[in-house]
């Protein structure tokens, strides 16, 4: 399976570098030019999204990611990383090999169900990259000697975060500590103050620690 990770410049290097460690990977910055329906997709870019079974957009224009989908072969599938707006995710998911997930580390099989039979290559994406699952390997003291990841963020923020707590003593206070050193390396955006009730970045936090399975 080819995965590409498609950015206008401003994200996608950490999804890139996380997950090339699994998969074939490319980190593909599209150019462009115009506005609105205007948008003139590099044709060299164009050429190159049939080569790929999975991509992973961090576009921040709408209108270039529109174009982007819209460009895309339907048996391959698009996880839109960045979006805004309810009508725009649905005017994206309509194109049916398309999902605008609210964050990246929330995707698994449930969320992804309706999709799964139909491109295959999500399944394989799941075994590595989605909502976290961790083991905690501990010695007979409760201390982290040894950490798991059976699937990561595609940010690669389980990694680094976990890191930092091995030879910690595993309770409740070091499962809230996860939480928040992980809105560190979390890259989702801030809270919209009206829309959301939680913040993406609160949220990753209660993903991961959710995720966590202490094992003796």
């Amino acid at each position: 399976m080819k995965i590409a990770i498609l950015t206008d410049g401003a994200y996608g290097d950490r999804a890139y570098e996380t997950i090339k460690r699994k998969f074939p990977c490319d980190i593909i910055k599209v150019k462009y030019y115009g506005d609105f329906d205007e948008i003139i997709i590099n044709k060299e870019i164009l050429n190159r999204l049939n080569d790929y079974d999975l991509f992973i957009t961090y576009t921040l224009n709408p209108d270039l990611t529109y174009e982007i989908v819209k460009s895309i072969n339907r048996k391959s599938f698009v996880l839109v990383g960045a979006w805004k707006g309810e009508g725009f995710k649905k005017q994206l998911e309509r194109f049916g090999n398309v999902f605008c997930p609210n964050l990246m580390c929330e995707i698994d099989e449930k969320k992804l169900n309706k999709y799964l039979n139909k491109y295959p290559q999500l399944q394989e994406f799941l075994k590595y990259f989605g909502k976290p699952r961790v083991n905690l390997i501990l010695d007979n003291n409760k201390i982290i000697r040894r950490i798991e990841i059976l699937r990561e963020a595609p940010c690669g923020s389980t990694s680094k975060t976990l890191e930092e707590f091995i030879g910690k003593k595993f309770d409740d206070n070091l499962l809230l500590n996860i939480g928040l050193r992980v809105q560190h390396f979390c890259r989702a955006g801030k809270i919209r103050i009206f829309v959301e009730k939680e913040g993406k970045k609160t949220k990753a936090g209660k993903l991961l620690v959710e995720g966590i399975t202490p094992l003796m």
